[in-house]
């Protein structure tokens, strides 16, 4: 069964078993999330639709069941991030969906491989692996599509807040033979917004080709003994002047101007994926700029700050949405509070930390999301929050009510080193959770809130010997969740893991 705050949708006819998303006849273009913009304006606001207010309701109703291709972000280390790309996603989906809790949700979401590395240089079975799940197809489930009312506008806003995505495409078309893709797209539809006296005839649009198949000529002399093989761009210019001449018939049709620099919408032609197919693809959304909040563009600097893709996968998991009460009781110098500005701009949030204004300054903190334009924190807090007089602090600050979502990045062992407590940060957090609701006047975490955080594994122990006994997580009314290994070295590994409150 699935559980959610009810929102007026309208209603989508059922689908097969598994039901691909449902996209609207008047689509938007990637050019309602761009780079510049978000230079502006710092914050991740919701996508306003381009469907034309005059067309007719028919029109609206119509949901072409087509294919998306999520490109995932690249790694600075093979396997960094993956374990984190489908949780962070189908997390933001939910929670753009208001979907609160699911039975079974892994369940509901299929990821399948659109790459299949066959070129002739050799390649490591971990590179060939990182290769082949760099692009994915994505679908749903029907029961999930049905009772949430899945909209296009869920799926943008969705990529718009996953740190891990780079874009997500949307199938117009595919064929053996290229010359092929203009007319079935036009028999599709997919573009008809573009076209003259579309509801989008105005934006401006590019074309690119991108090869991922067999790239060595093997004709050719190998220079410095290298052999030309796969690119992280792919990009093709043969492939492109190929596929302008063969889709003629439908860039004709389009209204508005070419911009190679910075379009609205982005044409792509896909070969090499899998099933031997040419693709011919809109580009619809693309994921966050993150790198405006990282450490070295910040002005509160310390020792060790959360860099910006795990604050945002923490956040993300935590299913954060617009007017949610957010509190960071381990802030530093606010990474995930930053974050969770960018995905929410109108989030309540509140940091505790109990490091001093020597260590970490709170005024720079201030400066760093005003200087950002984001929405700054209703209170930063110094003090340790195991002290239940700071969290009454933190709890006045959004109107002593419960907090909707407890997100935190833990240290990581310096005070077990030190022997200041015996316990661990996070079960130190869950004593305080426990404490607290023990009278519903001062519980922390609401009934059917996350809490999400962060948990170092060193060595040979366990994540079960470093997670709060079940003892100490009944007595906080919360119930495990979900978790994700990310391994940081040959000794350390970092563990996302994820609570609800039940009770």
């Amino acid at each position: 069964m699935i559980v959610m705050r009810k929102r007026a949708r309208p209603s989508f006819p059922s689908r097969a078993n598994l039901w691909l998303f449902p996209i609207v006849t008047t689509s938007l273009c990637d050019g309602f999330f761009h780079p510049i913009a978000v230079r502006k304006t710092m914050t991740m606001a919701t996508a306003t639709s381009a469907m034309d207010p005059a067309t007719d309701e028919a029109e609206k109703s119509k949901i072409p069941s087509r294919e998306l291709l999520i490109h995932w972000r690249g790694e600075k280390d093979v396997g960094y991030s993956k374990p984190f790309r489908h949780l962070e996603f189908t997390s933001s989906l939910l929670a753009e969906l208001e979907v609160s809790s699911s039975e079974n949700e892994e369940s509901l979401f299929t990821f399948r491989n659109a790459l299949n590395y066959a070129g002739q240089a050799a390649m490591a079975d971990v590179s060939k692996e990182s290769f082949n799940e760099a692009m994915q197809y994505f679908s749903i489930s029907e029961h999930l599509s049905t009772d949430a009312m899945l909209t296009r506008d869920a799926i943008i806003s969705a990529v718009q807040r996953s740190s891990l995505v780079h874009a997500c495409y949307e199938v117009i078309a595919s064929a053996e033979n290229i010359k092929d893709l203009a007319q079935l797209a036009i028999e599709d539809g997919g573009f008809a917004d573009l076209y003259k006296g579309g509801s989008n005839e105005g934006f401006t649009w590019c074309f690119r080709a991108r090869n991922y198949g067999e790239m060595a000529d093997p004709t050719a002399v190998p220079v410095a003994g290298k052999v030309k093989r796969f690119s992280s761009s792919a990009r093709s210019m043969k492939l492109e002047g190929e596929g302008l001449k063969a889709l003629t018939a439908l860039l004709i049709k389009f209204g508005g101007k070419v911009n190679l620099l910075n379009p609205d919408c982005k044409v792509y032609i896909f070969d090499g994926l899998v099933g031997g197919k040419k693709v011919l693809a809109r580009r619809i959304s693309v994921g966050p700029r993150t790198s405006i909040i990282a450490p070295t563009t910040r002005i509160c600097i310390t020792n060790t700050p959360l860099e910006p893709i795990a604050a945002f996968s923490l956040c993300n998991v935590a299913r954060i949405q617009n007017g949610m009460a957010i509190l960071d009781p381990y802030a530093g110098s606010c990474a995930t509070l930053l974050a969770a500005s960018m995905i929410t701009p109108q989030s309540r949030t509140v940091g505790i930390e109990i490091a001093h204004n020597g260590l970490v300054n709170r005024d720079d903190i201030q400066k760093d999301f005003s200087s950002r334009n984001l929405t700054k924190p209703l209170a930063l807090l110094q003090g340790d929050s195991t002290d239940s007089s700071i969290r009454k602090q933190a709890k006045a600050a959004i109107g002593d009510k419960p907090f909707d979502a407890i997100i935190a990045d833990p240290p990581y062992g310096i005070r077990e080193s030190l022997r200041y407590n015996a316990n661990s940060p996070l079960e130190e957090l869950f004593a305080s959770i426990a404490a607290d609701r023990k009278n519903d006047d001062d519980r922390l975490l609401r009934i059917g809130g996350r809490l999400v955080a962060f948990v170092a594994v060193a060595g040979e122990e366990t994540l079960e010997f470093r997670l709060p006994d079940q003892g100490l997580t009944d007595a906080a009314g919360l119930e495990f969740e979900v978790c994700r290994e990310q391994f940081l070295n040959d000794k350390l590994s970092r563990w996302l893991v994820s609570y609800v409150c039940k009770r």
